[in-house]
């Protein structure tokens, strides 16, 4: 996949004809948003043209005000990293501001998607809506695509547990820890990906020593020790991963930290983004009264972490 961040390195001409293309911000890219994305895929492989996934950074509910500071799944590079699995050609990434915010939904359909882009063909959610103020809807999208000359596809929404799949139903369940119920809709495990920074190398001396993660995205499960896995580089490692404040070590509260200790792993990975799935809460966080108390729980949080991971068919690596 092909990511360009702006319309100025869309180079019409370029790319083949039809061009069918999928809009939204696809927060999580959860089950709902990758119907959208495979439907354009294969739209666009049945007509021999480009399959174009159209999206917006930052968020514009950051830039609209919806609100102050709106917590999402998946940063950019993690949203780009998950749309790249579902294949299409390329992924054009808007930069949404306060001029974006303010064009009309007629000009973004004839002087964007028509006249920059040349759609022929436009895929969107059936609660899409666009424009200044978000005046414009699927009525008007469809009624501009018959001046412009593109048609245009609204797929279902997607339903779990008999609640309609959307990224603020699966932020609230990760924020309550209901990982499996957010696990269902994401159509994935749960995950973060995130930038190892340097720590206080406790857990090293401890004899478990851990990448202290500084997380993209800002929604994170409540604290506590959860069995995990890890992929750094092209490869998956079984691990035991700790959010909360080390109360062993300190008394003081202070922001949260996200650790992970990863079985059978030797490389630097100083500086170097991680993803990681979540997969199973083992227990909340407690303070010990010493470190060798907490050194003991640490062995016993392994061996549950791989009891699950390998009942969960994802074995240890």
């Amino acid at each position: 996949m092909k990511v360009v961040y702006n319309l100025k390195g869309f180079k019409k001409n370029t790319y083949r004809r039809p061009r069918i293309m999928a809009i939204g911000v696809f927060d999580g890219v959860h089950r709902a948003h990758k119907a959208i994305i495979k439907k354009t895929v294969n739209i666009a492989k049945q007509l021999n043209g480009t399959s174009i996934i159209l999206t917006f950074n930052p968020h514009p509910a950051k830039i609209l005000g919806a609100s102050a500071n709106p917590l999402l799944l998946t940063s950019l590079d993690h949203r780009l990293r998950l749309i790249a699995q579902l294949e299409p050609d390329i992924c054009l990434v808007l930069k949404f501001n306060k001029i974006f915010a303010k064009m009309r939904a007629e000009d973004f359909t004839r002087n964007i998607l028509k006249k920059k882009l040349g759609a022929a063909w436009i895929i969107v959610g059936e609660k899409f809506n666009f424009g200044k103020n978000k005046n414009g809807d699927i009525d008007q999208l469809i009624k501009q695509g018959q001046k412009l000359g593109y048609k245009v596809s609204v797929t279902s929404s997607q339903i779990a547990k008999g609640k309609i799949i959307s990224s603020s139903l699966i932020r609230a369940l990760v924020r309550q820890g209901k990982l499996k119920e957010a696990s269902l809709m994401l159509g994935r495990a749960f995950s973060i990906l995130g930038t190892v920074e340097k720590g206080d190398r406790r857990g090293k001396k401890l004899g478990f020593p851990t990448a202290n993660i500084d997380p993209h995205q800002e929604v994170l499960p409540p604290g506590g020790v959860y069995s995990v896995r890890v992929k750094a580089g092209k490869t998956w490692h079984g691990g035991v991963l700790n959010i909360g404040i080390r109360p062993t070590f300190s008394r003081q509260k202070k922001r949260p930290v996200v650790e992970v200790h990863i079985f059978n792993f030797r490389r630097n990975i100083y500086r170097h983004n991680i993803e990681v799935e979540f997969f199973k809460k083992i227990r909340n966080e407690k303070r010990f009264r010493s470190p060798d108390l907490l050194k003991k729980q640490v062995i016993l949080d392994k061996i549950m972490a791989k009891r699950q991971l390998a009942k969960k068919g994802r074995g240890v690596y």
